[in-house]
């Protein structure tokens, strides 16, 4: 998912509205559980009555988001999110790629315990798809050509090597590395989570930080960074954090991350993406 073109210049004025009003008034309709959105009147008389002072047309503008919101989140998003199962169904449908073509990339194990220990298959599947695309990409020199399990942050240098920016937390994967990284990416997959935790908020929050300091580092070194974020798990996102979908898809359209991709959407949009980045 890329931002709506509509707002895509908005001031910083107009997201803290946003947030006042999503809110105060509430992310959900309450026992239908869908992402709702809010009617001119609401937010008018929201604001009248705490003292806000906004115009007509940014109430109009607002309404059009809340509304573009809500679709997406409720026809879009909703749709793409996996379970457990499902992720594990699409990643064996992967796996013989892996293994026939002798891939390089990393399958690592997720943090859990028992019978809920698994290969991290949302991870999984992004580093075979990154592989792939590399390796049929006018790049590829027969390296793995990405980092697919960065233990460092990510440093900028300039033309003369000289250190000029550096991310205060580190990543899930940089392409091609974690030094002047063209891409970089973050990966939230909680398929056996039982409660939306704290861990999962701040991992939202982090998100936003990301984004501040990706801002001011591709400004001062001209050197953009695209900032992917990629979320799946149904019942965590879906079933228990509709508010922090709606807070991901506000962070997107602020401009504080690139580009967010859900669930199924991996299997489409991440080789496109990463292709234009590589061959651009």
């Amino acid at each position: 998912m890329q931002a709506f073109n509509e707002f895509r210049h908005m001031p910083p004025s107009f997201w803290a509205m946003v947030k006042y009003i999503s809110e105060t008034l509430g992310y959900t309709i309450r026992g239908q559980g869908v992402v709702r959105t809010y009617s001119v009147d609401e937010i008018h008389h929201l604001v009248s009555q705490n003292g806000i002072v906004v115009d007509y047309d940014t109430v109009l503008t607002a309404k059009f988001y809340f509304d573009k919101r809500a679709d997406l989140l409720n026809n879009v998003v909703r749709c793409n999110l996996m379970d457990a199962g499902m992720a594990k169904e699409a990643f064996l449908s992967l796996y013989p790629l892996y293994k026939e073509n002798h891939f390089q990339c990393k399958l690592p194990m997720n943090k859990q315990k028992g019978a809920m220990k698994q290969v991290a298959f949302f991870t999984a599947i992004i580093n075979i798809l990154a592989e792939d695309v590399i390796r049929h990409s006018s790049v590829y020199n027969g390296s793995l050509g990405f980092n697919d399990d960065p233990r460092g942050l990510i440093y900028i240098l300039d033309e003369e090597n000289h250190l000029i920016g550096a991310s205060s937390r580190r990543f899930d994967g940089a392409y091609p590395s974690i030094i002047n990284p063209k891409i970089v990416w973050e990966i939230k997959e909680y398929y056996y989570a039982t409660t939306f935790g704290s861990r999962v908020a701040d991992g939202v929050y982090e998100t936003q930080l990301d984004g501040y300091e990706f801002r001011d580092i591709s400004y001062r070194s001209r050197k953009p960074i695209a900032h992917v974020f990629f979320l799946d798990a149904y019942k965590t996102w879906w079933v228990d954090g509709k508010s922090y979908l709606c807070r991901i898809i506000d962070i997107l359209n602020s401009n504080l991350v690139d580009e967010v991709i859900v669930g199924k959407e991996v299997f489409t949009r991440w080789p496109e993406l990463l292709g234009s980045i590589i061959e651009k």
